[in-house]
């Protein structure tokens, strides 16, 4: 057991322990916003200790957001998180970490990372084949294309929040009542989703290719994401383009980022590999 795990009473089950160690960006005392790892209940701020450890990367972590962080690449990440480990574990510095460990609770988290762009993607059979029948009756649940490829759309990038924002209730109209006119107003069937969002990093030239095999080295980390739908304005819009204003209002992401590698050992081949 390292030291900190013994400080914090940590386990191998801990959510938040060695194994983990997700990033976020946030502030304490209203101060600049700076790169925070998560270790327990405790922040790491990563920007104060690499400043005074003169490590390479001092000024990527006094960033205010994960942008630079992400851009360094598969391998300078995996160092960075190999030297977070390292502080964690051997006593070096202990002093040092103890010092600019913080209560997670007094930390104000904020957006980790500025939004170029989403794609929202079917994952689920059995989700795809559901939302098929309460949105094409008339056609098969399942579109017979998802078994063969990502069946997606771009979301708006400016409305991903981060946790805990206030989300307002969007307005638009909905399917027509008997007079055939299409009601306005706020959405009176608003829906919540439990999703996985992948992060990605690293530009790719205009019309070059990302095969399967090289996908992870644009993997960074990954969120919980609460995809927001306004399923009556949705239901009144979505064929045959897609979604629009029924889920353009708001994409909630969580604080804290899990780097890729922490599910290394929760790997498994693709199918048919």
């Amino acid at each position: 057991m390292s030291w900190i795990e013994e400080a914090l009473g940590l386990d191998a089950q801990s959510a938040y322990g060695i194994a983990t160690l997700p990033y976020a960006v946030g502030s304490r005392n209203r101060e600049r916003p700076i790169v925070l790892v998560r270790i327990g209940d405790r922040a790491l701020d990563l920007a104060e200790v690499s400043r005074a450890l003169d490590h390479p990367h001092r000024d990527v972590f006094a960033q205010p957001s994960l942008n630079a962080l992400m851009a360094l690449g598969r391998q300078e990440c995996g160092e960075v998180r190999a030297w977070v480990r390292t502080l964690l574990t051997d006593d070096t510095h202990r002093e040092l970490v103890e010092q600019q460990l913080i209560s997670v609770e007094e930390v104000e988290l904020q957006l980790p990372f500025e939004v170029a762009d989403y794609v929202d993607f079917y994952a689920s059979e059995v989700h795809a084949s559901n939302v098929g029948k309460i949105f094409r009756p008339d056609s098969p649940g399942l579109p017979p294309n998802w078994k063969h490829l990502p069946i997606g759309y771009h979301g708006r990038a400016g409305t991903v929040v981060v946790s805990g924002s206030d989300v307002v209730r969007p307005t638009g109209q909905r399917r027509p009542g008997a007079d055939g006119v299409p009601p306005f107003g706020s959405s009176v069937t608003l829906d919540i989703e439990c999703e996985v969002g992948f992060v990605v990093s690293g530009p790719t030239e205009r019309g070059t290719r990302v095969s399967v095999r090289e996908a992870r080295d644009h993997f960074f980390g990954v969120v919980i994401l609460n995809d927001w739908s306004a399923r009556d304005i949705q239901a009144w819009e979505y064929v045959p383009l897609g979604p629009f204003l029924g889920k353009s209002f708001a994409t909630s992401i969580s604080a804290w980022v899990v780097p890729f590698e922490a599910f290394a050992e929760a790997e498994v081949d693709l199918p048919g590999q």
